[in-house]
C-alpha cells in the first residue's frame, strides 16, 4: 500500500486541478476581441435562467427559475416564474419591476437600479468587458472564457464585491454569471437553451 494516494489528497486534488485550469488572457487576445465582435453582432438573445442564491447563515440555496429576452439596443425582459413571479423590464432608459402581479415603486433606489441595469445588460451584450468602473481580469480553461470584475468606485463596492461572467468559447454563448456582495453572499445565475438572433415580440419589452 506504499503507493496508495492518501484519502485527503483524493478530496483536495480536484480542487487543485480546477484552480489550475484557468489561465490568464490578455485583453488584446484574439479570443476576446472575437467574443466582443460576436456579441456586438447579436441582435437578440433569449434563453432560460436558473438563479441560486447562497447565504452565509443558510445551508440551503434559494433557487428561482425563469426566462430572459434581450433585444438590441438596451431592451431586456428578465422574468422569474418559480417559486414566485418576479419581472425586471428594461426598455432603453426605463426600468420597471413587478413582483407577484404588483408593480413596485422604490423611492431613492434610482442609483441602485441603474447599477443593476448596467450589470445585467453588460453581462448579456458583453459591454461590461470595457466598463471603466471595474478592474477586469480575463482567463480561459479552453472551453469557456471567464471575465472577473471588481468595482473601483466606493459606491459600487458597497453594492457588489465581484462579478464573474462566463461565456462558452464556441459560439460566444453566455453560460454563467456569479455576483458576490460585500458580505460574501453569492448569487449564481446559470443560462441554458440560449438562442441568438431570433425574432422577439416587441410588446414583451413594452409592458409586463
Amino acid at each position: 500500500m506504499r503507493n496508495a494516494i492518501p484519502f485527503f489528497l483524493l478530496l483536495v486534488f480536484p480542487l487543485f486541478l480546477s484552480a489550475q485550469d484557468w489561465k490568464s488572457v490578455a485583453a488584446s487576445d484574439p479570443m476576446l476581441t472575437g467574443l466582443k465582435s460576436t456579441l456586438a453582432g447579436m441582435s437578440s438573445i433569449k434563453g432560460d435562467i436558473r438563479q441560486e442564491k447562497s447565504f452565509a447563515f443558510l445551508t440551503d440555496k434559494l433557487v428561482s427559475t425563469g426566462v430572459f429576452l434581450y433585444q438590441k439596443e438596451s431592451k431586456l425582459r428578465w422574468e422569474f416564474k418559480e417559486p414566485i413571479e418576479y419581472i425586471i423590464l428594461i426598455n432603453e432608459n426605463t426600468m420597471r419591476l413587478k413582483e407577484e402581479g404588483v408593480e413596485k415603486k422604490y423611492k431613492g433606489m434610482n442609483q441602485i437600479l441603474r447599477q443593476v441595469k448596467e450589470i445585467i445588460l453588460g453581462c448579456i451584450d458583453g459591454s461590461i468587458m470595457g466598463n471603466a468602473n471595474y478592474k477586469t481580469v480575463f482567463s480561459t480553461d479552453g472551453k469557456s472564457i471567464r471575465i472577473q470584475l471588481q468595482p473601483k468606485e466606493k459606491n459600487l463596492k458597497e453594492f457588489i464585491q465581484q462579478i464573474d461572467v462566463e461565456f462558452m468559447k464556441q459560439g460566444s454563448i453566455l453560460k454563467k454569471v456569479t455576483l458576490t456582495d460585500p458580505s460574501g453572499d453569492m448569487t449564481d445565475i446559470h443560462f441554458s437553451n440560449v438562442q441568438s438572433n431570433q425574432k422577439i415580440n416587441a410588446a414583451l419589452f413594452a409592458d409586463f
